[in-house]
């Protein structure tokens, strides 16, 4: 084991796949690494950390006493937490190497390094061990791929490593041992919270094959273009393997989490996941797919193997929204089919993602979401989302440039406290103005098309009275509400007892 400690944090986030990737590949040259996990993710009810987490962390820094310290940026969602904790972080260990690594972080290399000593871009498997050797005196620093540094007066860029192409030659995440610390509600406790999990997560790729405006995997592309192929595959003898190791560890695990993007759609890799994945790991599993890879094939095979939930960004019911400021080409029609299919097959749970809350739509966007909502094939839950403008995406610089947000407020948005940035989107709200109370009416009416119950009723509903008096639906949508409640219990019950 080499003389040179070091300390990995992963904020919110308690599985934290990319910090447990470098600190196995860290851990494989023979670095003793810790890793961190700060504060629990609920959306629902989120907060800043509080003074004795905060004294916690620094203090269990100071007992580990590492040579480096390194901190994943992945959300402006908690960017003003990780400002207030790197400033903890040098006022303790002013000359200890604070790294930042993530998206953010490969975004905003130069006002990243305002707040650490070292910014790592983009992905960073070789990277970290390069830098590890450099700071240790065994490498030169300009010699260190994906680096971003100051040298004198001046910040250098170093160039970008070519991408990992053989993801099967990467070990699996670090996970277990008693070099795990979790943070959160004001307690610190040796242990890795992975392992007491009910679920695993994973990913058999890397890289999204979209551009849309709202995420940051365009730019990642533009950054990465000539760099090698972006969307990279596992093999399934690779994929499988990580989740046998991971049965080994993870005693209760009942379901399986897999974070590609995008799922296969491979039909033969498909096809052979699904013969070995029955025989060798038999639990339920999740998935992120879209609507121009859902296919009839594929989705029954997947549902034979266990698929359970699928989760599928639609995004909007306006044609011109989807295609002109999200990017996202899919027509109604296509958007139909897709549930079609999905309904066919037989997904035990479907979930569509939609992002409302838009200064670019207007009421008659809205009212095209219903009338599409109504057209999808049951049975559906809905997702609905208010539009985050993360840094560097291209539909920053629209709203900009079609008069709807200033950069200041953008950046204004983008660094509040985290209590606000996860804050209640108002989907039933509404003050005075006809404008306002019709964007509630049609919110309303949105959300309550995953309901079969409620969706036969719906048709009452359109009537020039509702759309005066939206607060008349109350009584509607608060039982719907309660009844997704429910069912939301009753679906964690039954992954904890195995039931799912």
């Amino acid at each position: 084991m080499k003389d040179f400690p070091i300390v990995l944090i992963g904020l919110y986030n308690s599985k934290a796949l990319g910090v447990r990737a470098l600190a196995s590949v860290l851990k494989a040259k023979g670095y003793p690494v810790s890793v961190v996990f700060f504060k629990d993710f609920s959306s629902l009810n989120a907060h800043s950390p509080s003074e004795e987490e905060y004294r916690l962390l620094v203090d269990k820094l100071m007992e580990l006493n590492p040579r480096m310290i390194g901190l994943s940026v992945m959300s402006t969602f908690y960017l003003s937490v990780t400002h207030e904790m790197s400033r903890r972080i040098k006022a303790a260990f002013p000359t200890t190497p604070l790294v930042w690594g993530g998206v953010y972080a490969t975004m905003f290399p130069h006002e990243a390094l305002a707040h650490c000593d070292y910014v790592m871009r983009g992905e960073c498997d070789e990277t970290i061990v390069d830098l590890v050797e450099a700071l240790s005196g065994e490498g030169d620093m300009s010699k260190v791929p994906n680096l971003t540094y100051r040298r004198d007066d001046a910040v250098i860029d170093n160039p970008l490593h070519p991408l990992q192409a053989k993801l099967d030659m990467l070990p699996f995440p670090d996970m277990g041992g008693d070099d795990k610390y979790h943070i959160s509600d004001g307690k610190i406790a040796c242990c890795d919270p992975q392992v007491a999990s009910v679920s695993y997560e994973m990913s058999a790729s890397r890289g999204c094959p979209y551009v849309c405006s709202y995420c940051s995997s365009l730019n990642l592309k533009r950054i990465y273009k000539g760099k090698g192929p972006f969307v990279r595959l596992r093999s399934v003898d690779s994929t499988l393997a990580e989740l046998r190791w991971a049965q080994g560890l993870v005693k209760n695990m009942r379901m399986v989490w897999f974070w590609d993007e995008i799922f296969a759609d491979d039909e033969n890799w498909v096809r052979e996941f699904v013969r070995r994945y029955k025989q060798e790991i038999g639990l339920p599993f999740n998935i992120w797919g879209h609507p121009k890879k859902i296919k009839a094939t594929t989705m029954a095979l997947l549902v034979e193997a266990g698929l359970h939930q699928v989760v599928v960004g639609i995004q909007h019911g306006s044609s011109h929204i989807r295609k002109d400021v999200y990017f996202r080409p899919e027509t109604d029609e296509e958007l139909i089919e897709m549930s079609r299919i999905l309904a066919e097959a037989k997904v035990p749970e479907v979930i569509y993602d939609l992002i409302l809350d838009s200064p670019f739509e207007t009421v008659e966007d809205l009212e095209k979401t219903y009338y599409l909502c109504m057209k999808l094939h049951k049975p559906f839950t809905l997702n609905l989302h208010g539009l985050c403008f993360l840094p560097g995406t291209d539909i920053e610089k629209m709203a900009v440039e079609k008069g709807l947000l200033t950069w200041e407020e953008l950046k204004r948005e983008q660094t509040r406290p985290i209590e606000e940035m996860y804050r209640t989107f108002s989907w039933w709200t509404h003050t005075g103005s006809r404008e306002d109370r019709e964007r509630a009416y049609w919110k309303n009416m949105i959300h309550l098309t995953q309901f079969r119950w409620a969706s036969m009723l719906l048709p009452v509903f359109e009537s020039k009275v509702f759309r005066d008096k939206p607060e008349m639906m109350n009584p509607l949508r608060t039982t719907a509400n309660g009844w997704n409640l429910m069912r939301r219990v009753a679906r964690k019950a039954r992954l904890k007892l195995g039931l799912t």
